[in-house]
Protein backbone atom coordinates (compact mmCIF):
# COMPACT_ATOMS: atom_id res chain seq x y z
CA UNK A 1 0.00 0.00 0.00
CA UNK A 2 3.00 2.41 1.37
CA UNK A 3 4.47 1.70 -2.47
CA UNK A 4 1.08 2.53 -4.46
CA UNK A 5 1.10 5.73 -2.43
CA UNK A 6 4.22 6.81 -3.89
CA UNK A 7 3.01 5.39 -7.17
CA UNK A 8 0.55 8.21 -6.94
CA UNK A 9 2.10 10.86 -6.01
CA UNK A 10 4.82 10.82 -8.36
CA UNK A 11 2.40 10.53 -11.58
CA UNK A 12 0.63 13.48 -10.27
CA UNK A 13 3.39 15.12 -8.72
CA UNK A 14 6.28 16.58 -11.04
CA UNK A 15 9.38 15.34 -9.90
CA UNK A 16 11.61 18.38 -9.83
CA UNK A 17 12.26 19.02 -6.14
CA UNK A 18 16.47 18.80 -5.82
CA UNK A 19 16.66 18.40 -9.70
CA UNK A 20 19.58 20.05 -11.14
CA UNK A 21 18.86 21.23 -14.69
CA UNK A 22 19.34 24.14 -17.07
CA UNK A 23 16.55 25.74 -16.11
CA UNK A 24 17.53 28.64 -13.26
CA UNK A 25 16.32 32.00 -11.54
CA UNK A 26 20.21 32.99 -11.96
CA UNK A 27 22.54 33.40 -15.28
CA UNK A 28 26.39 35.04 -15.24
CA UNK A 29 27.38 34.83 -19.12
CA UNK A 30 29.43 36.51 -21.57
CA UNK A 31 30.46 36.57 -25.21
CA UNK A 32 33.31 35.20 -27.28
CA UNK A 33 34.77 37.12 -29.63
CA UNK A 34 33.67 36.79 -33.23
CA UNK A 35 34.69 37.98 -36.51
CA UNK A 36 33.20 41.43 -37.47
CA UNK A 37 32.55 41.70 -41.72
CA UNK A 38 32.38 44.94 -43.12
CA UNK A 39 31.96 47.36 -40.51
CA UNK A 40 28.31 45.74 -39.96
CA UNK A 41 26.54 46.57 -36.59
CA UNK A 42 25.29 43.19 -35.52
CA UNK A 43 25.23 42.80 -32.25
CA UNK A 44 24.96 39.37 -29.41
CA UNK A 45 21.35 38.55 -28.71
CA UNK A 46 19.92 36.63 -25.03
CA UNK A 47 16.91 34.89 -25.97
CA UNK A 48 14.74 34.28 -22.37
CA UNK A 49 11.54 32.46 -22.30
CA UNK A 50 9.97 30.24 -19.46
CA UNK A 51 7.83 26.87 -19.26
CA UNK A 52 5.71 28.74 -16.39
CA UNK A 53 2.26 29.80 -16.81
CA UNK A 54 3.00 32.88 -14.49
CA UNK A 55 4.41 36.27 -15.11
CA UNK A 56 7.89 35.55 -14.47
CA UNK A 57 9.61 39.13 -13.59
CA UNK A 58 13.64 39.21 -15.12
CA UNK A 59 16.48 41.50 -14.79
CA UNK A 60 19.27 41.46 -17.20
CA UNK A 61 22.26 43.48 -16.05
CA UNK A 62 25.93 44.48 -15.80
CA UNK A 63 26.70 44.54 -12.58
CA UNK A 64 30.78 45.63 -13.09
CA UNK A 65 30.45 47.11 -16.35
CA UNK A 66 28.90 51.29 -16.99
CA UNK A 67 30.34 51.47 -20.19
CA UNK A 68 29.09 49.43 -21.84
CA UNK A 69 25.67 48.84 -19.58
CA UNK A 70 23.03 46.60 -19.39
CA UNK A 71 20.30 47.41 -17.61
CA UNK A 72 16.59 45.42 -18.48
CA UNK A 73 13.73 44.40 -16.53
CA UNK A 74 10.92 42.87 -18.81
CA UNK A 75 8.13 39.85 -17.78
CA UNK A 76 7.91 36.50 -19.92
CA UNK A 77 5.36 33.94 -20.02
CA UNK A 78 4.82 30.40 -21.04
CA UNK A 79 4.89 30.78 -24.82
CA UNK A 80 6.53 34.28 -24.70
CA UNK A 81 10.20 34.58 -25.57
CA UNK A 82 11.84 38.13 -25.04
CA UNK A 83 15.04 39.27 -27.05
CA UNK A 84 17.82 41.94 -25.55
CA UNK A 85 20.15 42.99 -28.04
CA UNK A 86 23.68 43.59 -26.46
CA UNK A 87 26.65 45.95 -27.07
CA UNK A 88 29.12 44.43 -29.62
CA UNK A 89 31.53 45.76 -26.47
CA UNK A 90 30.20 43.08 -24.45
CA UNK A 91 32.43 40.65 -26.83
CA UNK A 92 35.57 39.33 -25.21
CA UNK A 93 38.99 40.90 -27.01
CA UNK A 94 41.28 37.80 -28.12
CA UNK A 95 43.09 36.96 -24.39
CA UNK A 96 41.90 39.43 -21.76
CA UNK A 97 40.57 39.56 -17.92
CA UNK A 98 37.64 42.10 -17.55
CA UNK A 99 34.66 42.07 -16.26
CA UNK A 100 31.82 41.83 -18.29
CA UNK A 101 29.59 39.16 -17.08
CA UNK A 102 25.81 39.72 -17.49
CA UNK A 103 23.61 38.96 -14.66
CA UNK A 104 20.46 37.42 -15.60
CA UNK A 105 17.81 36.94 -12.60
CA UNK A 106 14.31 35.86 -12.59
CA UNK A 107 11.88 35.26 -9.41
CA UNK A 108 11.13 31.91 -11.65
CA UNK A 109 13.04 29.55 -12.97
CA UNK A 110 14.32 30.71 -16.74
CA UNK A 111 15.66 29.25 -19.62
CA UNK A 112 18.41 31.27 -21.26
CA UNK A 113 20.01 31.19 -24.23
CA UNK A 114 23.21 33.00 -25.79
CA UNK A 115 23.52 33.90 -29.84
CA UNK A 116 26.80 35.36 -30.98
CA UNK A 117 25.67 36.96 -33.98
CA UNK A 118 27.41 38.22 -36.77
CA UNK A 119 27.00 38.97 -40.38
CA UNK A 120 27.50 34.91 -41.65
CA UNK A 121 29.14 34.34 -38.48
CA UNK A 122 26.10 32.94 -35.99
CA UNK A 123 26.29 30.45 -33.12
CA UNK A 124 24.49 29.92 -29.76
CA UNK A 125 24.22 28.32 -26.70
CA UNK A 126 22.30 26.41 -24.17
CA UNK A 127 23.28 28.68 -20.81
CA UNK A 128 23.48 26.88 -17.35
CA UNK A 129 22.35 28.56 -13.98
CA UNK A 130 25.06 29.11 -11.63
CA UNK A 131 23.69 26.53 -9.32
CA UNK A 132 24.80 23.79 -11.72
CA UNK A 133 28.29 24.81 -12.13
CA UNK A 134 31.51 23.15 -11.54
CA UNK A 135 34.98 23.40 -10.72
CA UNK A 136 36.48 21.06 -13.27
CA UNK A 137 35.93 21.51 -17.42
CA UNK A 138 37.81 19.97 -20.79
CA UNK A 139 37.90 22.62 -23.31
CA UNK A 140 37.03 21.75 -26.83
CA UNK A 141 37.20 23.90 -29.92
CA UNK A 142 37.81 23.23 -33.59
CA UNK A 143 41.29 22.70 -35.35
CA UNK A 144 42.78 24.06 -37.66
CA UNK A 145 41.63 27.14 -36.56
CA UNK A 146 42.25 29.33 -39.18
CA UNK A 147 41.48 32.82 -36.77
CA UNK A 148 41.59 31.28 -32.99
CA UNK A 149 40.57 28.69 -30.63
CA UNK A 150 39.15 30.67 -27.87
CA UNK A 151 37.50 29.93 -24.36
CA UNK A 152 36.21 31.82 -21.62
CA UNK A 153 35.71 31.74 -17.91
CA UNK A 154 33.47 33.54 -16.15
CA UNK A 155 33.43 34.16 -12.39
CA UNK A 156 30.78 33.25 -10.10
CA UNK A 157 31.88 34.15 -6.88
CA UNK A 158 34.71 36.09 -5.07
CA UNK A 159 38.61 35.16 -4.40
CA UNK A 160 38.02 32.02 -7.00
CA UNK A 161 41.53 30.64 -8.04
CA UNK A 162 41.25 29.46 -11.61
CA UNK A 163 44.10 26.96 -12.62
CA UNK A 164 44.46 26.46 -16.40
CA UNK A 165 46.33 23.75 -18.09
CA UNK A 166 47.57 24.29 -21.44
CA UNK A 167 46.69 21.50 -23.68
CA UNK A 168 49.55 19.58 -25.59
CA UNK A 169 49.03 21.06 -29.29
CA UNK A 170 51.42 22.29 -31.12
CA UNK A 171 51.46 26.18 -31.80
CA UNK A 172 49.94 26.78 -28.60
CA UNK A 173 51.05 30.43 -27.62
CA UNK A 174 48.60 32.50 -25.10
CA UNK A 175 50.06 36.13 -24.22
CA UNK A 176 48.77 37.17 -20.69
CA UNK A 177 49.90 39.68 -18.56
CA UNK A 178 53.04 39.99 -19.76
CA UNK A 179 54.14 36.70 -20.25
CA UNK A 180 53.83 33.79 -22.89
CA UNK A 181 52.39 30.63 -22.45
CA UNK A 182 52.71 27.09 -24.29
CA UNK A 183 51.63 23.70 -24.21
CA UNK A 184 51.42 21.81 -21.23
CA UNK A 185 52.02 25.14 -19.37
CA UNK A 186 49.98 26.07 -16.23
CA UNK A 187 48.29 29.93 -16.41
CA UNK A 188 47.17 30.76 -12.74
CA UNK A 189 45.13 33.77 -11.74
CA UNK A 190 42.32 35.03 -9.45
CA UNK A 191 38.95 35.65 -10.52
CA UNK A 192 35.53 37.60 -9.08
CA UNK A 193 32.02 37.44 -9.42
CA UNK A 194 31.92 38.87 -12.74
CA UNK A 195 34.49 38.39 -14.26
CA UNK A 196 35.47 37.26 -17.73
CA UNK A 197 38.84 35.44 -18.68
CA UNK A 198 39.27 34.79 -22.61
CA UNK A 199 41.94 32.65 -23.90
CA UNK A 200 42.53 32.03 -27.37
CA UNK A 201 45.64 30.42 -29.37
CA UNK A 202 46.27 29.64 -33.04
CA UNK A 203 47.01 26.07 -31.73
CA UNK A 204 43.80 23.68 -30.38
CA UNK A 205 42.70 24.66 -27.41
CA UNK A 206 40.71 21.42 -27.16
CA UNK A 207 41.76 19.83 -23.80
CA UNK A 208 42.70 22.66 -22.09
CA UNK A 209 41.86 21.59 -18.45
CA UNK A 210 40.30 24.38 -15.83
CA UNK A 211 40.14 23.82 -12.50
CA UNK A 212 39.16 25.95 -10.01
CA UNK A 213 38.40 26.70 -5.84
CA UNK A 214 35.14 27.81 -6.48
CA UNK A 215 32.83 26.97 -9.72
CA UNK A 216 32.52 28.43 -12.32
CA UNK A 217 31.04 28.69 -16.16
CA UNK A 218 33.10 28.26 -19.42
CA UNK A 219 32.38 28.73 -23.03
CA UNK A 220 34.53 27.25 -25.67
CA UNK A 221 34.94 27.02 -29.23
CA UNK A 222 36.36 28.95 -32.14
CA UNK A 223 36.84 32.68 -33.17
CA UNK A 224 35.69 31.73 -36.55
CA UNK A 225 36.50 28.63 -38.54
CA UNK A 226 36.08 25.93 -41.34
CA UNK A 227 35.10 22.62 -40.60
CA UNK A 228 35.92 20.01 -43.45
CA UNK A 229 36.41 21.57 -46.92
CA UNK A 230 35.11 24.90 -48.03
CA UNK A 231 35.47 28.11 -47.85
CA UNK A 232 32.84 29.33 -45.97
CA UNK A 233 33.89 29.85 -42.00
CA UNK A 234 31.25 30.43 -39.26
CA UNK A 235 31.92 31.29 -35.14
CA UNK A 236 31.60 28.40 -32.73
CA UNK A 237 30.87 28.42 -29.07
CA UNK A 238 28.78 25.83 -26.51
CA UNK A 239 28.56 26.74 -22.67
CA UNK A 240 30.43 23.41 -21.58
CA UNK A 241 29.12 20.99 -18.80
CA UNK A 242 31.39 20.49 -15.73
CA UNK A 243 32.68 17.15 -15.94
CA UNK A 244 30.65 16.09 -13.21
CA UNK A 245 27.98 16.24 -15.57
CA UNK A 246 29.42 13.53 -18.63
CA UNK A 247 28.32 10.80 -18.96
CA UNK A 248 29.13 7.40 -20.45
CA UNK A 249 26.37 6.51 -22.90
CA UNK A 250 24.76 9.39 -26.05
CA UNK A 251 22.89 9.21 -29.12
CA UNK A 252 23.77 10.85 -32.12
CA UNK A 253 21.46 11.96 -34.77
CA UNK A 254 22.54 13.28 -37.92
CA UNK A 255 22.41 17.10 -38.91
CA UNK A 256 18.76 17.24 -41.06
CA UNK A 257 18.59 17.32 -44.96
CA UNK A 258 22.58 17.40 -45.52
CA UNK A 259 24.83 14.85 -47.41
CA UNK A 260 28.95 16.21 -46.63
CA UNK A 261 28.30 14.22 -43.14
CA UNK A 262 29.01 15.39 -39.49
CA UNK A 263 32.07 15.88 -37.42
CA UNK A 264 32.50 15.09 -33.75
CA UNK A 265 35.04 15.52 -31.38
CA UNK A 266 34.90 13.07 -28.47
CA UNK A 267 36.56 13.98 -25.33
CA UNK A 268 37.71 11.92 -22.05
CA UNK A 269 38.21 13.07 -18.47
CA UNK A 270 40.18 9.68 -17.89
CA UNK A 271 42.73 7.73 -19.58
CA UNK A 272 42.86 5.04 -21.86
CA UNK A 273 38.97 5.43 -22.30
CA UNK A 274 37.60 2.87 -24.73
CA UNK A 275 34.63 3.98 -27.01
CA UNK A 276 31.83 2.05 -28.88
CA UNK A 277 30.32 3.71 -31.34
CA UNK A 278 26.94 1.27 -32.77
CA UNK A 279 24.63 2.73 -35.18
CA UNK A 280 22.69 2.48 -38.37
CA UNK A 281 23.42 3.52 -41.97
CA UNK A 282 20.60 3.74 -44.31
CA UNK A 283 19.40 0.21 -42.47
CA UNK A 284 23.22 -1.31 -42.62
CA UNK A 285 24.37 -1.67 -38.91
CA UNK A 286 27.75 0.38 -38.37
CA UNK A 287 30.32 -0.03 -35.63
CA UNK A 288 33.90 1.89 -34.20
CA UNK A 289 35.89 1.32 -31.44
CA UNK A 290 38.65 2.88 -29.93
CA UNK A 291 40.61 4.06 -27.31
CA UNK A 292 41.21 8.01 -26.25
CA UNK A 293 44.52 7.68 -24.37
CA UNK A 294 44.62 10.79 -22.18
CA UNK A 295 42.15 12.73 -20.04
CA UNK A 296 41.84 15.94 -21.86
CA UNK A 297 42.47 13.82 -24.92
CA UNK A 298 40.19 13.60 -27.93
CA UNK A 299 39.42 11.54 -31.02
CA UNK A 300 37.78 13.22 -33.80
CA UNK A 301 35.54 11.21 -36.62
CA UNK A 302 33.56 12.25 -39.31
CA UNK A 303 30.89 10.17 -39.81
CA UNK A 304 27.77 9.89 -42.72
CA UNK A 305 24.76 12.05 -42.72
CA UNK A 306 22.92 9.46 -42.37
CA UNK A 307 24.17 7.85 -39.05
CA UNK A 308 22.06 7.36 -36.00
CA UNK A 309 24.08 5.72 -33.48
CA UNK A 310 24.47 5.06 -29.82
CA UNK A 311 28.16 6.01 -28.16
CA UNK A 312 29.16 4.01 -25.17
CA UNK A 313 32.37 4.58 -22.98
CA UNK A 314 33.79 2.62 -19.77
CA UNK A 315 34.60 6.48 -18.41
CA UNK A 316 32.65 9.57 -18.40
CA UNK A 317 33.73 11.98 -21.49
CA UNK A 318 32.04 14.37 -23.48
CA UNK A 319 30.65 14.05 -27.53
CA UNK A 320 30.86 17.44 -29.58
CA UNK A 321 28.89 17.47 -32.89
CA UNK A 322 30.00 19.59 -35.62
CA UNK A 323 27.83 20.90 -39.02
CA UNK A 324 30.27 21.44 -41.79
CA UNK A 325 30.86 24.01 -43.82
CA UNK A 326 28.96 24.81 -46.83
CA UNK A 327 30.10 23.31 -50.08
CA UNK A 328 27.03 24.32 -52.56
CA UNK A 329 24.41 26.65 -52.76
CA UNK A 330 22.27 23.22 -52.60
CA UNK A 331 23.56 22.30 -49.35
CA UNK A 332 23.16 25.56 -47.29
CA UNK A 333 24.45 25.14 -43.85
CA UNK A 334 27.96 26.09 -42.07
CA UNK A 335 29.94 25.67 -39.43
CA UNK A 336 28.38 25.42 -35.49
CA UNK A 337 29.27 23.18 -32.27
CA UNK A 338 26.59 21.27 -30.65
CA UNK A 339 27.09 19.65 -27.38
CA UNK A 340 25.67 16.36 -27.10
CA UNK A 341 23.70 15.28 -24.49
CA UNK A 342 24.52 12.31 -22.38
CA UNK A 343 21.75 9.79 -21.74
CA UNK A 344 22.19 10.23 -18.29
CA UNK A 345 21.16 14.11 -17.96
CA UNK A 346 17.87 13.63 -20.68
CA UNK A 347 14.81 15.58 -19.23
CA UNK A 348 11.28 15.00 -19.58
CA UNK A 349 10.04 18.63 -20.88
CA UNK A 350 11.65 21.23 -22.34
CA UNK A 351 10.66 24.99 -23.30
CA UNK A 352 12.76 26.55 -26.26
CA UNK A 353 13.17 29.07 -28.65
CA UNK A 354 14.58 29.30 -31.69
CA UNK A 355 17.33 32.36 -32.70
CA UNK A 356 17.00 34.87 -35.46
CA UNK A 357 19.06 34.96 -39.06
CA UNK A 358 20.94 37.66 -39.60
CA UNK A 359 19.65 37.52 -43.29
CA UNK A 360 15.76 36.59 -42.41
CA UNK A 361 14.87 33.39 -41.03
CA UNK A 362 16.67 30.00 -40.83
CA UNK A 363 15.22 26.89 -41.69
CA UNK A 364 14.75 25.18 -37.92
CA UNK A 365 14.88 21.31 -36.62
CA UNK A 366 14.21 19.73 -33.39
CA UNK A 367 16.43 16.67 -33.41
CA UNK A 368 15.36 14.30 -30.87
CA UNK A 369 15.60 10.70 -29.36
CA UNK A 370 12.99 8.91 -27.02
CA UNK A 371 12.02 5.72 -26.05
CA UNK A 372 11.49 3.38 -29.24
CA UNK A 373 8.80 2.16 -27.12
CA UNK A 374 7.11 5.69 -26.48
CA UNK A 375 7.26 7.48 -29.70
CA UNK A 376 3.67 7.79 -30.00
CA UNK A 377 3.02 9.89 -26.54
CA UNK A 378 5.53 12.67 -27.82
CA UNK A 379 3.82 16.13 -27.61
CA UNK A 380 5.42 18.91 -29.75
CA UNK A 381 3.49 22.39 -28.90
CA UNK A 382 0.44 20.47 -27.37
CA UNK A 383 -0.17 18.30 -30.50
CA UNK A 384 1.08 14.32 -30.90
CA UNK A 385 3.83 14.13 -34.13
CA UNK A 386 1.86 13.54 -37.23
CA UNK A 387 1.26 9.76 -37.88
CA UNK A 388 3.79 10.46 -40.93
CA UNK A 389 6.68 11.29 -38.80
CA UNK A 390 9.64 8.86 -39.23
CA UNK A 391 11.81 7.31 -37.02
CA UNK A 392 15.02 5.32 -37.11
CA UNK A 393 15.72 2.87 -34.52
CA UNK A 394 19.35 2.54 -33.33
CA UNK A 395 20.25 -1.08 -33.57
CA UNK A 396 20.98 -3.03 -29.89
CA UNK A 397 19.17 -0.08 -27.52
CA UNK A 398 15.57 0.30 -27.03
CA UNK A 399 16.50 4.12 -28.79
CA UNK A 400 14.19 5.65 -31.75
CA UNK A 401 15.56 9.00 -33.21
CA UNK A 402 14.46 11.12 -35.60
CA UNK A 403 13.88 15.12 -36.18
CA UNK A 404 11.05 17.80 -37.11
CA UNK A 405 10.93 21.14 -39.03
CA UNK A 406 9.91 23.64 -36.73
CA UNK A 407 8.88 27.74 -37.07
CA UNK A 408 10.64 30.37 -35.68
CA UNK A 409 9.51 31.21 -32.53
CA UNK A 410 8.77 29.79 -28.78
CA UNK A 411 8.31 25.54 -28.54
CA UNK A 412 7.19 22.86 -25.69
CA UNK A 413 8.41 19.25 -25.98
CA UNK A 414 7.08 16.27 -23.57
CA UNK A 415 5.03 13.17 -23.35
CA UNK A 416 1.92 11.74 -22.73
CA UNK A 417 4.02 9.47 -20.42
CA UNK A 418 5.30 12.08 -17.44
CA UNK A 419 7.89 9.36 -16.73
CA UNK A 420 9.68 9.47 -20.30
CA UNK A 421 12.60 11.48 -20.70
CA UNK A 422 13.72 12.63 -24.20
CA UNK A 423 16.99 13.77 -25.81
CA UNK A 424 16.68 16.94 -27.70
CA UNK A 425 18.83 19.60 -30.07
CA UNK A 426 17.97 22.47 -31.61
CA UNK A 427 19.91 23.22 -35.05
CA UNK A 428 18.93 25.82 -37.55
CA UNK A 429 20.71 26.76 -40.90
CA UNK A 430 20.91 28.99 -43.47
CA UNK A 431 23.24 30.54 -46.31
CA UNK A 432 26.45 30.60 -44.97
CA UNK A 433 25.30 30.05 -40.98
CA UNK A 434 24.41 27.93 -38.92
CA UNK A 435 23.39 27.70 -35.26
CA UNK A 436 22.88 24.54 -32.72
CA UNK A 437 22.57 23.58 -29.25
CA UNK A 438 20.82 21.34 -26.87
CA UNK A 439 17.16 22.20 -25.86
CA UNK A 440 17.87 21.34 -22.32
CA UNK A 441 18.99 18.96 -20.39
CA UNK A 442 20.04 17.53 -16.61
CA UNK A 443 23.15 18.53 -14.69
CA UNK A 444 23.29 16.06 -12.32
CA UNK A 445 26.21 15.29 -10.60
CA UNK A 446 26.71 11.65 -11.76
CA UNK A 447 30.14 10.97 -11.78
CA UNK A 448 31.56 13.07 -8.97
CA UNK A 449 32.49 11.28 -6.64
CA UNK A 450 29.22 10.84 -4.56
CA UNK A 451 28.43 10.57 -0.85
CA UNK A 452 25.43 8.30 0.15
CA UNK A 453 22.33 9.87 1.99
CA UNK A 454 19.22 9.24 2.40
CA UNK A 455 16.36 9.51 0.26
CA UNK A 456 13.25 11.70 -0.49
CA UNK A 457 10.75 10.25 -3.31
CA UNK A 458 11.36 12.16 -6.14
CA UNK A 459 14.48 13.73 -5.47
CA UNK A 460 16.04 13.84 -8.51
CA UNK A 461 19.66 12.69 -6.63
CA UNK A 462 21.94 9.54 -6.66
CA UNK A 463 21.57 8.55 -3.62
CA UNK A 464 23.28 5.24 -3.46
CA UNK A 465 25.83 6.50 -5.56
CA UNK A 466 25.48 3.82 -8.18
CA UNK A 467 25.49 6.36 -10.96
CA UNK A 468 21.83 6.46 -11.55
CA UNK A 469 19.25 8.70 -10.43
CA UNK A 470 15.76 7.36 -8.89
CA UNK A 471 15.73 4.17 -9.71
CA UNK A 472 14.86 2.58 -5.87
CA UNK A 473 12.62 2.24 -3.66
CA UNK A 474 12.07 4.10 -0.42
CA UNK A 475 13.59 0.62 1.11
CA UNK A 476 16.84 1.41 -0.84
CA UNK A 477 16.77 -1.66 -2.89
CA UNK A 478 16.77 -1.01 -6.27
CA UNK A 479 13.74 -2.14 -8.26
CA UNK A 480 13.56 -4.77 -11.17
CA UNK A 481 10.71 -5.01 -14.18
CA UNK A 482 7.82 -7.54 -13.29
CA UNK A 483 9.39 -9.65 -16.09
CA UNK A 484 13.04 -11.36 -14.08
CA UNK A 485 14.46 -12.20 -17.82
CA UNK A 486 15.01 -8.52 -18.21
CA UNK A 487 16.35 -6.99 -14.94
CA UNK A 488 15.34 -3.90 -15.93
CA UNK A 489 15.29 -0.54 -13.29
CA UNK A 490 12.28 1.11 -14.16
CA UNK A 491 12.92 5.10 -13.47
CA UNK A 492 12.09 8.75 -14.47
CA UNK A 493 15.67 9.57 -15.52
CA UNK A 494 16.99 5.99 -16.24
CA UNK A 495 14.15 4.00 -18.78
CA UNK A 496 15.60 4.38 -21.61
CA UNK A 497 19.52 3.67 -20.15
CA UNK A 498 18.74 0.18 -18.20
CA UNK A 499 16.17 -0.80 -21.46
CA UNK A 500 19.71 -0.28 -24.51
CA UNK A 501 21.87 -2.09 -21.95
CA UNK A 502 20.04 -4.70 -21.00
CA UNK A 503 18.94 -5.41 -24.64
CA UNK A 504 15.14 -5.65 -23.41
CA UNK A 505 12.09 -3.95 -23.79
CA UNK A 506 10.42 -2.17 -20.89
CA UNK A 507 7.29 -3.62 -20.00
CA UNK A 508 4.13 -1.79 -19.42
CA UNK A 509 3.96 2.05 -17.99
CA UNK A 510 6.92 3.35 -15.86
CA UNK A 511 4.15 5.21 -14.07
CA UNK A 512 2.77 1.80 -13.20
CA UNK A 513 5.86 0.14 -11.37
CA UNK A 514 7.11 0.61 -7.59
CA UNK A 515 9.55 3.74 -7.81
CA UNK A 516 11.20 5.73 -5.36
Amino acid sequence: MTNLIWVVLLVLVPLVHGALDSKGKRFIITFMENKILNNTDYKPEIFITTASTNLVHVNVTSPKSQHPQINAQFTVTRGIVHRVVVDQDFRLNQTELSTKGILISADEEVVVYGVNRELWSDDGYLALPTDVLGKEYYTVSYSPSYYYCEFAVIGVHNHTRVHIKLPNHPNITVNFRGHVYHKNQWINVTINRFSTLEINSVGDLTGTHIISSKPVGVISGNKKTIVGHGKSRDHLTEMLLPVQAWGKNFATVPIPDRHVGDNFRFVASKDNTHVSVSGVIDGKPFTDNFVIQHAGGYVQKHYSSKLYSHVNSDQPMAVYQFSVTQTSHADQADPSLITIPPIEQYAADYTFTTPQYSQGQYHNYFMFVVDSNQTAGLILDGKSLPQSQTYVHIPGTNLAAGYVNITAGTHSVSHLNPNTVIGGILFGKAGLESYGFPVGLLTQPVNSGCQAKAMTPGDEVDNDCDGEVDEEDCDGKAVVGKNPTYQLRLNRKYNIIRAFREGGRLKGSIGQQHRK
